[in-house]
């Protein structure tokens, strides 16, 4: 039996293609695919086929799409092991991961990899053609903009232009330019900042005689990044250029060879002062290659991975005191709405998307498929928000100024659907930074968790009783994250930037029960199961900014299972929001350039999980951002006034 997702999820049984059942119910199957002999817990499969607002029926649901693929997938008389098996917390797909084409996919790429690394590019080449020709389309497109099935599908591809990219090399090496270029081309028009495409193109087009295209490949290579993301290429493909420019013998391609048949030491370049260039020509490119990997890990934003073309979209202008609203799908910017005075903080629920407007203290509602503003009510000058289950919660700090409500710093508060504005006081009513007070919630919303810098507490609130259930002290959070439920607890994460650490909190425990070091001024967070992300910004203090060119920025990476930083990702600019969703990480930043953090340049960037790599800069084009959440499948961020 053969399991396929790299296409249309199918099933294939001795040739015949297995009836799967329903859209759910292949899409219970894909999601187990994807995780083959790993467990799978009820609550997450709920959560990727309901999304937030699950019925009540959900998991009597699942069980029945359990069973129905149980008679499909096994046999009746048991005579075979159990393929789809209950292991608390969840379900596991267990399997030959030959069976699955995924499987041999990744396999197939990792074998050919190591070819290729090896120098034996002949065996590389087929591997990784082999790997390539178990696509049949792209991955998990019918079950449309399911949050699960579009993070996924742009990993899966994501993965196929990197096995893309190592066969280019291994042909090229074969000597097989002339048939690369037609393949290459369309590939960089669709990726215009993955530079080893364009290095890749640039050979092809140098041995097959065409040098002027090659310059002028690097040249449209060199004026997109200079443009929209103010960087020049790497030294790589500078050098690369070079090369073509003074004809290196080293860039002489393999000669082709004629009879496969013969010997593999009769391919063998001879010893003779002959420019075949084949063994220098083997170093050199993988030289070049690995230059580019190693230039895109240390120069941020050199690589940069576009999910499909954009030319056919018209480019939309962003404006200060807006929210603009990007396309995770392309890395475009597709709307730009007008809201209050300086938003700020940004939540969003099943029907809207609220922007605090810091300005005029008050909340803007926002209609997610229309992307129209909805309406506009006061409030307060809210620097943190949460949203769900019919309230909006808002945590109140910063500078001071009038709020109808008074609602004022050390404050958090609630706003029904009645509609009715419940206050807490959580710290003193005095001036702060710009994390004075910080809020957030786990994904099932029994409870929130608010902090304060001035009464360095941390406290859980009941959502439903308004009740304070723990207070924990010692800790002045600058950001909150919650990992959890109701059922397991909560796991809390809060930064505190006076102190270059992360704190992490138990709620069964009810206390500290690890302190991570962070260095430079941790601040905002943002967590899931696999991992917590903490943006660095090299700060001076509360209420005080450095500017970027005399500073570290950072985004690090904490492994919940050791509680250690496992990575840190360079930011050419100071980040201010970080957020996760649509299968990525998503920071917004700015070049700050003074002390009273005027700025310029603002960007989202865009950090791959799997990789600890920035993906994608994209450049708003105005000099000021903030807030930053995914909702709706879109990712949403706040465009103030620069100060």
């Amino acid at each position: 039996m053969e399991f396929r997702i790299l296409g249309p999820v199918e099933v294939v049984d001795g040739g015949r293609v297995v009836s799967l059942g329903p859209s759910r119910q292949r899409a219970l199957l894909a999601l187990l695919l994807l995780r083959v002999n790993e467990v799978v817990s009820r609550d997450r499969l709920i959560d990727d086929l309901w999304g937030e607002r699950a019925p009540g029926t959900a998991e009597a649901s699942l069980h029945t799409y359990v069973w129905r693929l149980r008679k499909q997938l096994e046999q009746e008389d048991g005579a075979q092991p159990r393929v789809l098996v209950t292991r608390a917390p969840g379900y596991v797909l267990e399997l030959d991961p030959e069976q699955v084409d995924l499987k041999r996919f990744e396999l197939l790429a990792r074998r050919g990899k190591s070819e290729l690394v090896a120098g034996d590019a002949d065996a590389a080449a087929a591997t990784l053609a082999e790997a390539l020709s178990l696509w049949r389309g792209p991955p998990l497109q019918e079950f449309g903009s399911a949050p699960f099935a579009l993070a996924e599908s742009l990993r899966l591809q994501e993965l196929r232009v990197a096995v893309l990219e190592d066969r280019f090399d291994a042909d090229l090496a074969l000597g097989a330019h002339d048939r690369l270029v037609g393949e290459l081309d369309p590939l960089v028009g669709e990726h215009p900042y993955r530079e080893r495409l364009c290095g890749q193109l640039m050979l092809a087009l140098y041995r097959s005689g065409r040098q002027a295209e090659a310059l002028e490949a690097y040249r449209k290579t060199r004026r997109r990044l200079a443009e929209e993301l103010g960087i020049e290429p790497a030294p790589a493909l500078q050098e690369l250029e070079q090369a073509i420019l003074r004809h290196e013998l080293t860039l002489t391609a393999r000669p082709t060879v004629a009879k496969p048949e013969r010997p593999r030491e009769d391919r063998i370049a001879p010893s003779s002062p002959e420019p075949t260039g084949k063994p220098v020509l083997k170093r050199r490119w993988a030289l070049i290659a690995a230059g580019l990997t190693l230039a895109a890990a240390a120069i941020v934003a050199a690589v940069v991975a576009t999910r499909g073309s954009s030319r056919s979209l018209r480019p939309v202008a962003v404006k200060a005191h807006s929210v603009a609203v990007i396309d995770p799908a392309r890395n475009t910017v597709v709307a730009d709405i007008p809201t209050g005075a300086y938003p700020g903080p940004l939540a969003a629920d099943s029907t809207y998307v609220y922007v605090c407007n810091i300005g005029d203290a008050t909340v803007s509602r926002i209609l997610p498929m229309k992307r129209k503003l909805y309406d506009t009510f006061a409030l307060s000058r809210a620097i943190d928000m949460v949203a769900g289950d019919g309230q909006l919660w808002v945590a109140n700090g910063g500078a001071p100024g009038h709020t109808p409500l008074g609602l004022g710093n050390g404050t958090v508060a609630v706003q029904d659907s009645g509609p009715t504005v419940k206050p807490f006081r959580v710290g003193p009513n005095i001036n702060g930074g710009e994390e004075q007070t910080t809020i957030a919630a786990d994904d099932s919303g029994y409870s929130l968790w608010a902090g304060n810098q001035d009464s360095r507490t941390v406290r859980q609130i009941d959502r439903t009783t308004d009740r304070t259930l723990i207070t924990i002290h010692g800790i002045a959070p600058g950001g909150l994250a919650v990992v959890g439920n109701s059922s397991a607890g909560d796991t809390v994460w809060a930064s505190e930037p006076s102190r270059d650490l992360v704190a992490r909190i138990d709620e069964r425990a009810r206390r500290i029960v690890a302190q991570i070091h962070i260095p430079n001024t941790p601040t905002r967070l943002a967590a899931n199961g696999d991992a917590v992300w903490v943006v660095a910004r090299d700060e001076k203090g509360p209420g005080e900014w450095r500017p970027t060119g005399k500073t570290h920025p950072a985004l690090w990476r904490i492994n919940p299972k050791t509680n250690k930083p496992v990575a840190r990702i360079t930011l050419p600019l100071t980040p201010l929001r970080i957020a996760l969703g649509a299968g990525h990480v998503w920071v917004t930043a700015e070049r700050v350039l003074s002390n009273q953090g005027n700025s310029a340049e603002a960007a989202v960037f865009e950090i791959d999980q799997a990789t600890n790599r920035i993906v994608a800069r994209i450049p708003l084009r105005t000099r000021a951002v903030d807030g930053v959440i995914v909702g709706h499948g879109l990712v949403w961020t706040a465009v103030p006034a620069s100060q």
